[in-house]
Parts: C-alpha cells; sequence; structure tokens
C-alpha cells in the first residue's frame, strides 16, 4: 500500500485539514480493495445491487443508482468482459435484457468488507475502548457542527 508516499499530515491545530488527510488514506485503501476484487470503483455499487436485486434490467439499475443509462451501460459491458456480470433475456419478452451476477460478483462485496474491517482494526490500533468512544463522540460533534453550519451563515 502507498500509504507512507503521502506528505505529513497538516499541523495538530488544523482539523480540517487532517480530517481531509485521514479521509483520503481510507478512501486510497477502499480504492485498493475494490481494485484487489477486479472492479474498478463505482462499479462495487453495481455489484451490490445486482446481488440484491438479481434480474434487474439496466435502466432499473441506472435510475437505482442515480446514474444516467449510459455510463450504466459502459460499467456493465466491462463488467460482462470481466466476469461479473451475465446478461439474460427476460422470459417473456426477449427484447428486455436482464442482469445477473455471477458467483465472482457474489464473492466480492464479501471480499471488500474483510478488506474495509481490517482497515477499521488499524485505526483502532493503539486506542483504548474509552479513546474510540471518545474519538466517535468527537467526530458526531463536527459531523453536525458541519451539518449546522448552513443555518448559522
Amino acid at each position: 500500500m502507498g500509504y507512507k508516499k503521502h506528505k505529513c499530515p497538516p499541523p495538530k491545530d488544523k482539523i480540517g485539514a487532517r480530517v481531509m488527510f485521514l479521509s483520503k488514506l481510507i478512501r486510497q485503501a477502499f480504492n485498493e480493495a475494490v481494485a484487489e476484487q477486479g472492479l474498478f470503483l463505482g462499479q462495487q455499487d453495481i455489484v451490490l445491487a445486482l446481488a440484491e436485486n438479481e434480474g434487474i434490467t439496466l435502466s432499473e439499475l441506472a435510475k437505482k443508482l442515480d446514474i444516467s443509462s449510459a455510463t450504466a451501460s459502459v460499467s456493465i459491458k466491462r463488467m460482462e468482459k470481466a466476469g461479473f456480470i451475465i446478461k439474460r433475456p427476460d422470459k417473456n419478452d426477449a427484447r428486455i435484457t436482464r442482469l445477473y451476477p455471477t458467483e465472482k460478483a457474489k464473492l466480492a462485496p464479501e471480499n471488500i468488507k474483510k478488506k474495509m474491517n481490517s482497515l477499521e482494526s488499524i485505526l483502532k490500533k493503539d486506542l483504548t475502548d474509552e479513546q474510540i468512544i471518545e474519538l466517535s463522540a468527537l467526530l458526531d460533534t463536527a459531523i453536525h457542527n458541519m451539518t449546522e453550519r448552513g443555518e448559522e451563515e
């Protein structure tokens, strides 16, 4: 993993910059977990949607994920070629194509989840249970402050 390549985090008094730095590291780890499954970023959402909605159509998938049909189509083609998706005609109407996840696709979410659970353990390393609870509460306060900022501006 390329985490050590990043420059030093911002000064301790710059909370927002430090949270953004941590977020970048977490996002990079997530991207790596997705890539390890042979997926491009964003395709994990398609895999999850198909796992929950086997036999969905392309337009239904696009609507569910709030993406354009063209974007979904490009990803579906890539994922079909990579062995994540099977297209089959509808049993009652051959004009309709339905999408199904392969076994490879069904395993991907669990593998990504394992990787992210491992990352969670790394994040909590050397923290006591009390520190974890305190950090969580502090982050909740910061999140609340940011969500309420529009009302004060």
